[in-house]
């Protein structure tokens, strides 16, 4: 059984002005709870590409939407259950399904990379909605 114990709840406006502040705030939590160097950054980075991604996309660049985050602590039976999940809700259009199908490998262009590097630095990224809510869950275990 794993256990979430809440770490952090921000509620944020859709403006890129604001991801500096956030990404303040989640590499120290990461390294607290016992994430290395790297994994502190890859966690930054795939909450960065997430937001941008609601602002750009959902949100269709609009400043003053509203996103919320939450950080949980993850506290598990067994030690590979124990790490961090990121929970992302906003209240912006449906993601179009072949949205979240990635890139084909080996593809590298501009654009469309976000969803590469969130599930390259995550271990679970999964996108759903329930009713007028888009819901990303993202996960990273502790190694």
């Amino acid at each position: 059984m794993v256990r979430r114990r809440l770490l952090l709840r921000i509620e944020l406006k859709s403006d890129p002005q604001v991801l500096c502040g956030v990404r303040g705030a989640i590499s120290p939590i990461a390294g607290a709870i016992g994430f290395k160097e790297e994994d502190c950054r890859a966690i930054t980075l795939a909450l960065d590409e997430a937001i941008t991604n609601v602002i750009r996309h959902a949100y269709g660049g609009k400043p003053g939407r509203r996103i919320e985050i939450e950080l949980s602590k993850l506290n598990g039976a067994k030690q590979e259950q124990a790490g961090l999940e990121i929970l992302l809700f906003d209240r912006g259009v449906k993601p179009k399904p072949d949205s979240f199908k990635g890139l084909p490998p080996g593809e590298l262009r501009s654009g469309g990379l976000g969803l590469h590097f969130m599930r390259q630095s995550m271990d679970k990224v999964v996108h759903t909605r329930v009713g007028s809510t888009n819901r990303l869950r993202m996960v990273k275990f502790i190694r």
